[in-house]
């Protein structure tokens, strides 16, 4: 009767018409930069862990490079996730920069992606960025385009075709797109271009082929893809906003992404965010969940127990395994 409950509940929610975008059983997982829990996040490593696993999306975040080829990584800023500082022939790419984020202005000294061609980003090796993880696997892997990222997903997605096993699928977040348009960067098409060549910039490519959702901080990035794709969309919501105009947003997206803070109140109790969203079609995609960072002091177990109760349509993980575990047997 549980299983049959909750699978009316998570088909209520739908606006796009790609059906890779829902699941009726359980929540979505996507293994957010991979399964970075366990492998330094945004390599092919990270991805493959990820499915493996089980997940239905690994999620890529991009940033451009000089010569205008897309980047994985969580920001334009590689000092975190690679090896760069301690590679001399870079140090004169050492600069300060002043970007806007969602965050607000971020002023960071470091080096940036921007600031480098595609083959010297292929000469830094990937390391784990939290300190407390596994870091025996730093400095083995590398970094990876958008086009590598796609073209490994298609030839799994090939097997998985044959096997008759769901395709994996891509969630793509454009970092800062305000920001590196404003330095002449079309990230936005630079992103549908590599899509159009796979055959992928458009539901019935994606969903044959590879499923991609679209995602960002910035709402007018993603009204921008919009206008030129059918590619569901999910508005990405920072956990400290209060107010949202949830029934405006839905006039351009098809998902909302909001931090756990907007699920949950400062008593852990659960807000009418999930509810209101659901109202206005929008599906709800939870970030992040990470064992070694619970929220709100919850045990493993129950945190996911208390997902499944918020109703979401979705969950970013960076252990995915559990995800999957806990959604499988709780319900």
């Amino acid at each position: 009767m549980l299983v049959l409950l909750l699978f009316m509940h998570f088909c209520t929610s739908r606006k796009s018409p790609a059906r890779y975008f829902y699941n009726g059983n359980r929540p979505l997982v996507i293994a957010h930069r991979g399964a970075c829990g366990y492998i330094p996040e945004h390599t092919l490593q990270a991805y493959e862990t990820a499915a493996y696993m089980g997940a239905d999306f690994i999620e890529p975040d991009l940033v451009p490079t000089k010569d205008f080829k897309l980047v994985v990584n969580h920001e334009s800023l590689l000092d975190q996730t690679t090896n760069v500082n301690e590679m001399p022939q870079f140090s004169y790419l050492q600069t300060t920069k002043s970007i806007p984020t969602y965050e607000g202005i971020l002023t960071q000294t470091g080096w940036f992606s921007e600031d480098f061609s595609l083959d010297q980003i292929k000469q830094l090796k990937a390391k784990q960025r939290i300190r407390t993880r596994p870091q025996g696997m730093n400095l083995y892997f590398g970094k990876l385009t958008i086009e590598e990222v796609l073209d490994w997903v298609i030839g799994v997605n090939k097997i998985r075709l044959i096997e008759g096993t769901p395709l994996l699928g891509v969630y793509i977040e454009l970092k800062d797109s305000a920001y590196f348009n404003s330095l002449g960067f079309n990230v936005e098409d630079m992103l549908l271009d590599v899509l159009k060549d796979r055959k992928i910039d458009s539901i019935e490519g994606a969903s044959m082929i590879c499923p991609i959702i679209l995602q960002s901080f910035e709402l007018q990035s993603l009204i921008t893809l919009g206008n030129k794709t059918d590619l569901p969309l999910v508005y990405l919501l920072e956990e400290g906003y209060i107010l949202h105009n949830i029934s405006y947003y839905a006039n351009f997206v098809d998902g909302v992404g909001p931090g756990f803070n907007l699920i949950f109140d400062e008593k852990c109790s659960l807000t009418d965010f999930v509810d209101i969203a659901h109202e206005n079609n929008l599906a709800v995609h939870m970030w992040v969940v990470k064992k070694d960072k619970p929220f709100c002091g919850f045990e493993q177990e129950e945190t996911y127990k208390k997902i499944l109760d918020s109703h979401v349509d979705g969950v970013f993980d960076e252990f995915p395994d559990l995800s999957i575990y806990y959604f499988t047997h709780i319900i």
